[in-house]
């Protein structure tokens, strides 16, 4: 069993209605990592309705312990985007959640904390935190 550990970081805006999520990328300035309108995902076996539209921006998986390295590369990004990402949310009844997904193995444990700046720019934005790891 190996010492490894892989950490990357996603921003999400989800919207649960028709919004265009391809124009966010005119807007922001930013190519999205993946993104499709609620029309082009699969159908929830639970409602029998699409599942939400979404635009998201994903940083490259790095061999690191150190969340804060993932955190720094998405919010270096953003940062600058901050009021337009809020002003589409609130204007299109959108949420932001940020995703940190860590893979580690063996005695390896990525460090998790997120700092003050960080957790200012969630405020900010109403957003949600998930981890997931792998």
């Amino acid at each position: 069993m190996g010492n490894n550990c892989t950490i990357y970081a996603e921003m999400h805006m989800i919207f649960n209605n028709d919004f265009d999520v391809y124009s966010i990328k005119e807007r922001l300035g930013i190519a999205p990592t993946a993104c499709k309108t609620r029309k082009e995902t699969r159908i929830s076996p639970l409602t029998n309705k699409h599942i939400e539209g979404f635009w998201t921006l994903k940083t490259e998986e790095k061999e690191e312990w150190d969340l804060r390295v993932v955190l720094n590369e998405l919010m270096k990004n953003i940062s600058d985007k901050l009021l337009e990402i809020k002003n589409i949310c609130d204007e299109n009844n959108g949420t932001v959640v940020f995703d940190v997904v860590p893979f580690f193995d063996g005695n390896s444990k990525p460090v998790l904390y997120f700092e003050r700046d960080f957790l200012d720019v969630v405020n900010y934005l109403n957003a949600t935190i998930q981890i997931d790891n792998m």
